[in-house]
């Protein structure tokens, strides 16, 4: 019994440390060049540029957040390519939010309680999908829902 005991505590710090691992993967990482010339180009005095790898709509996308001239947080998402794909709208609060999305939420994360939501309007056709910055159970989740309440993406931060 207490060598299962230890195999379960060495399991689950294995697991917790894969989420931690996890977590960096989708932490920042350097601004390529092409996209610091798009922001640049159109914002010139851009501050603090941050990158994390996002999946909107299917298509892996580089997010940036800056600080703009009157200090107003940006979120613009780019193409590997350099190209801007879409801005992320911050939503004021979880009454923004489709019925369908806090539905799959609440389903699928009981008690889960909302830090952050933004949306991305698809600008290549119909559709919308929510990021959403939750806590459940002691985790930290950044979820990706679209319109009809599809979960695309989860990652732990």
């Amino acid at each position: 019994m207490r060598t299962l005991l230890l195999s379960l505590l060495a399991a689950t710090a294995f697991c917790g440390s894969l989420s931690t691992v996890q977590a960096q993967e989708t932490s920042n990482v350097p601004v390529p060049d092409k996209i610091r010339a798009n922001i640049l180009k159109r914002h010139p005095q851009a501050q603090d540029l941050k990158a994390t790898h996002e999946t909107h709509f299917g298509q892996q996308l580089v997010e940036v957040s800056f600080k703009d001239v009157e200090d107003e947080l940006k979120h613009e998402l780019f193409r590997n390519d350099g190209a801007l794909f879409a801005n992320e709208i911050l939503l004021a609060n979880g009454l923004e939010i489709s019925p369908d999305v806090t539905k799959v939420m609440a389903d699928n994360f009981p008690g889960y309680k909302l830090h952050k939501a933004e949306l991305v309007i698809n600008p290549n056709g119909v559709g919308e999908e929510y990021e959403l910055f939750i806590e459940v159970g002691g985790g930290k989740w950044k979820v990706a829902v679209d319109n009809k309440g599809k979960i695309t993406a989860k990652d732990a931060y």
